[in-house]
This record gives structure tokens, C-alpha cells and sequence, in this order.
């Protein structure tokens, strides 16, 4: 069993090093991951997990596994859904800068814009978290057919906003959370 590797979680500390959150996160999995996404899958403000599991063959088969996260601080997000005009209409390759302060610092994302890679995809609204930040100073967009840039200034954080390609002002809208079923799978 030397090739059997535990499925992996890291935080990333700082931009420095990365801690393995596997165990306390409870996402540990010995079975073969093909694919995974991260996603707020549930519509509650954080990121949820959905994991590809097993293979091909019958002998390789397993449950695929997803893991809500329960949302146990207080950070912020926002989540922005694009849409091109000049641009492809999904907008693949714009690329979005958020600035904001947190504690008195100014932090950045960056995100472009794509469905994924390999065996797992993305949405394409863009769930971006902002920690303890109140609001957003500004939102970049850069549009991949034109390369003109949108921005918009002191935006506040928990909307679901819409900025259509060219337009000087984003929609908002709204989600509706969803209550996943409940299936736990008891290990043999």
C-alpha cells in the first residue's frame, strides 16, 4: 500500500508556510481523490468542499464525499458574478483585484476567472473572502477581450453583486441557503 496517500487539507499561514488543517477540519479521507471544488455550495457566506472520490473501475469505486463547513468565525466575503459583453458572456480570463483593510492592513486577491482544471472545476462566481474587513475599498476587473478596466469603490461586504462588462454601476441579488440532506457514511 505504499501508493495509498492520505487526502490532504492546508492553511496557508501568512503567505509563508502552509499548516495541515486535515484533522481538525475533519476531512481526512483514505480514499483515491480524483477531483475536488471548493464552493459555498449550501449559500451560508464560507466555502464548502465537494471531493471526487474512487476511480474508474468497479474495484476502485467509492461514495464521493462533501464536507460543509460550519462556519465557525466571523469572517467576511463578497461574491461576484461577471458578466462579459465585448468579453466572452461567462467571462473566462477577466481578472479581479479586491482591495481591503483588515486590522489597519491592506490586503489584496487576486482571481481569474475560469471553471477549473483537471479533474475538478470551480463555479464561476467568485466567492472571495475579506476576513474581519467591514467593506471593500475597491474591485478591479479586467476584461479579457479589451483589457479595460472596471472599478469600484467601497463596496460593502455579504452582497452577491453582478457587474456587467462596461456598466458604471454592479446589481445585487440574492441566494437563498439550501439545507443539504443528511447521509453519513459509516466506514466497514
Amino acid at each position: 500500500f505504499k501508493s495509498l496517500v492520505p487526502n490532504k487539507l492546508f492553511r496557508n499561514i501568512g503567505g509563508t508556510k502552509f499548516m495541515d488543517v486535515t484533522t481538525s477540519a475533519r476531512v481526512g479521507n483514505l480514499q483515491k481523490g480524483h477531483g475536488v471544488s471548493f464552493a459555498d455550495l449550501d449559500n451560508d457566506g464560507d466555502e464548502d468542499i465537494y471531493i471526487d472520490m474512487g476511480g474508474a473501475y468497479v474495484g476502485d469505486a467509492y461514495e464521493s464525499s462533501l464536507y460543509l463547513n460550519p462556519g465557525q468565525n466571523s469572517n467576511r466575503w463578497i461574491n461576484i458574478v461577471l458578466e462579459g459583453t465585448n468579453s466572452n458572456r461567462v467571462a473566462i480570463g477577466a481578472k479581479i483585484k479586491v482591495t481591503f483593510k483588515e486590522n489597519g492592513k491592506e490586503r489584496f486577491v487576486y482571481r481569474e476567472v475560469n471553471s477549473g482544471g483537471s479533474f475538478g472545476a470551480n463555479p464561476l462566481r467568485q466567492h472571495i473572502g475579506i476576513g474581519e474587513a467591514d467593506s471593500i475599498d475597491k474591485i478591479e476587473i479586467q476584461w479579457p477581450a479589451t483589457a479595460q478596466t472596471q472599478v469600484f469603490k467601497n463596496v460593502p461586504a455579504g452582497l452577491n453583486i453582478r457587474i456587467k462588462e462596461g456598466a458604471s454601476n454592479f446589481t445585487t441579488y440574492k441566494l437563498a441557503q439550501y439545507k443539504f440532506q443528511e447521509k453519513i457514511h459509516k466506514h466497514h
